[in-house]
C-alpha cells in the first residue's frame, strides 16, 4: 500500500506538486523519503501516482504520472451524530471514516449529556485531525468534511447545504421500517444521504416531530437488538454501503 497525502488543487500528468506544511514535515524529516520514492496525491479531481522528484528541507517535490483508482463510495453517505460523552466521539469520527461517510455533521442533540459551548472550535479543530489522519491511513481519496450543529434548524440547513436528498433516523422506538427497506424505497444509489444518530438518551419527542420535515425522512431501525450510540451509526453506514455494492461485492 503506497503512502497518500492529500494536497489541495487539480493535477494533471506531469504536474509538479510540492508538499509542505505537517506532511511535507513528515514525509522528509521522519519517514525521510527519497527520490524515486513512489507515493500518492489524492487531489481535489481524484487520486494521482506519483513519484517523489526532491527531498528539500521539510519539503517534498513529487511529480504526478497518472491517475490512481478511486476508492471513494459511489453512496454519498453523511453521518449525523449526536454528541456522545468522554472519547467516543473520536472513534466513532475515525471509523466512520474508515468505512466510508463523505461528511459528518455533531449534532447538540436535547439528550446530549456532553456539551460543547465555549470550545467548539477547539473540539471541531481535535476532530478534524482525527478525521484527516483516518482519511490518510484508509486510503481515501478526499478528507470528509466535519460541521456543528447547536440546534434542529441548524442542523436542516446544514444538510440542506450538503445536498441531503433522503434522511434516515435510527430510532430505538421504530419496530417496523428497517433500514433495507427505507433504502429500497429511495433507491437511487447517487442520492446523497444522511443517517442520524441519537445521543447515548435517545431522541426526545420534538426531535422527532422536527426531524419529519427533513428531506425524505424515516425513522428506521436496525433490528431487535438496541445498539450502543458509539455502535448504531457505523454499522447503519456499513448496511448502507454494502446494500449497494460498495464493501467488496
Amino acid at each position: 500500500m503506497l503512502p497518500r497525502v492529500f494536497v489541495e488543487g487539480v493535477g494533471a500528468p506531469g504536474q509538479l506538486v510540492r508538499v509542505e506544511g505537517e506532511d511535507g514535515h513528515h514525509y522528509a524529516r521522519v519517514l525521510r523519503v527519497q527520490p524515486g520514492e513512489e507515493i500518492v496525491i489524492a487531489m481535489d479531481n481524484g487520486p494521482w501516482l506519483a513519484a517523489i522528484e526532491r527531498v528539500s528541507g521539510s519539503s517534498v517535490d513529487v511529480r504526478l504520472h497518472a491517475a490512481y483508482p478511486p476508492s471513494e463510495p459511489r453512496a454519498p453517505l453523511v453521518l449525523v451524530q449526536g454528541i456522545a460523552k468522554g472519547d467516543k466521539m473520536e472513534s466513532i469520527l475515525q471509523k466512520g471514516t474508515e468505512i466510508g461517510a463523505i461528511s459528518f455533521v455533531v449534532y447538540q442533540a436535547a439528550r446530549s449529556v456532553a456539551k460543547l459551548d465555549g470550545k467548539v472550535e477547539v473540539k471541531l479543530d481535535r476532530w478534524r485531525k482525527i478525521i484527516r489522519e483516518a482519511a490518510m491511513q484508509s486510503q481515501r481519496d478526499r478528507v470528509p468534511t466535519l460541521t456543528y450543529a447547536r440546534s434542529s434548524a441548524a442542523l436542516r440547513a446544514h444538510l440542506g447545504e450538503l445536498g441531503v436528498e433522503q434522511t434516515l433516523i435510527l430510532d430505538e422506538d421504530e419496530r417496523t421500517c428497517g433500514i433495507l427497506e427505507a433504502l429500497r424505497g429511495y433507491g437511487d444509489e447517487r442520492a446523497t444521504r444522511a443517517l442520524l444518530v441519537g445521543p447515548e438518551g435517545g431522541w426526545s419527542d420534538e426531535e422527532r416531530t422536527e426531524f419529519a420535515a427533513f428531506p425524505n425522512a424515516s425513522h428506521i431501525t436496525l433490528g431487535r437488538r438496541i445498539l450502543r450510540t458509539e455502535t448504531a451509526g457505523l454499522v447503519g453506514l456499513s448496511v448502507t454501503l454494502a446494500h449497494f455494492g460498495d464493501m467488496g461485492g
